[in-house]
């Protein structure tokens, strides 16, 4: 054992901070991340096949549809006609970016639209988070947005797709754990050395000192200041930065390629490698390599994993593909 070092304030340091940290990371953080990303599956629907999710899920709160078909074919600006208690309601869903916000236009757009039609109430769905501002506004609407489409739509999608989740959402957790188990341990060590640091146990020693008269050291000539070099300028050739976004934009690219395919009834992201294809009828690797065609488009996305969900009715179980190798 080092001289000064406390063993009993290392241990109590590091097993308070890494229960602390780990109770969060579970409870709190786990559902974040798991919460975020089935926003950003969400967010990576088709306007019509979101519609039509936050329409079933609203049939559990007592809504009933009016029609529906008819309403999704006016484009994402229309506002659906629902009924609940045999009154009238309008639905608007607006999809946008898990991350991005919603501001009080679209809230007072749909009171507006409420209040004209003379409806009962509306409803906004939207996987971004609405400000805080827009709620205000939407006194009298029921909102949608965040943890709350989540709660509301989640229950609706495949069961295959929220394991998936879960299951990233866990392994997630499971590294972050062990890193803050990992700064735990170093700050509880720092921790038991306070003690040794503090201590002052060394005698001072005093000495007599003969005072002597300063000899003045002779002066040199004061060299000129010299002028600081200059920066080298910037390179025009050097790169820009590579655009954010651009992933982003080339998953709905990809979105929209695949969910026209005559046998796709619906196609989204579950994470950032796995592509989720809902399949109208039973397909064989012809079809899917249509898929994969889709995919070697994109230097970025040509190696993600597909999964492939059966129709219903059918005998074959969910499929697991890759077009391509890291």
């Amino acid at each position: 054992m080092l001289a000064g070092f406390s063993l009993t304030i290392a241990l109590s340091i590091t097993v308070l901070l890494g229960a602390a940290a780990t109770a969060w990371l579970w409870l709190v953080r786990r559902r974040q991340g798991e919460t975020m990303a089935g926003l950003e599956a969400l967010a990576g629907m088709r306007w019509r096949e979101f519609s039509r999710l936050v329409v079933e899920a609203l049939q559990t709160q007592g809504f009933e549809a009016e029609s529906v078909e008819q309403t999704l074919e006016r484009g994402p600006q229309a506002e659906i006609r629902l009924k609940r208690d045999g009154r009238p309601w309008l639905l608007a869903c607006k999809l946008t970016g898990a991350r991005s916000r919603l501001g009080v236009a679209s809230v007072r757009e749909l009171a507006d639209a409420v209040r004209f039609n003379g409806a009962a109430g509306g409803v906004l769905a939207t996987p971004a988070r609405i400000d805080a501002d827009a709620h205000k506004a939407g006194d009298g609407l029921e909102l949608f947005d965040g943890s709350a489409l989540w709660a509301l739509v989640g229950p609706m999608l495949p069961a295959s797709l929220r394991d998936d989740l879960t299951l990233n959402a866990r392994r997630r957790s499971v590294r972050e754990t062990a890193l803050a188990w990992v700064g735990a341990l170093v700050l509880g060590v720092i921790a038991g050395f306070v003690p040794a640091m503090t201590r002052d146990d060394a005698p001072v020693s005093l000495t007599a000192v003969t005072p002597t008269t300063p000899v003045a050291a002779p002066t040199k000539p004061t060299a000129p200041p010299t002028a600081a070099p200059h920066a080298p300028a910037a390179d025009p050739s050097l790169a820009a930065p590579a655009d954010p976004n651009r992933e982003q934009f080339e998953r709905g690219e990809v979105i929209h390629a695949i969910a026209g395919l005559p046998w796709v009834e619906r196609v989204l992201w579950s994470t950032s490698s796995t592509l989720v294809i809902q399949q109208r009828a039973d397909v064989d690797q012809l079809q899917v390599e249509e898929v994969c065609g889709v995919l070697a488009r994109y230097d970025a996305l040509r190696a993600s994993r597909l999964q492939l969900q059966p129709p219903a009715g059918s005998e074959r179980k969910v499929r697991f593909l890759q077009c391509r190798a890291y």
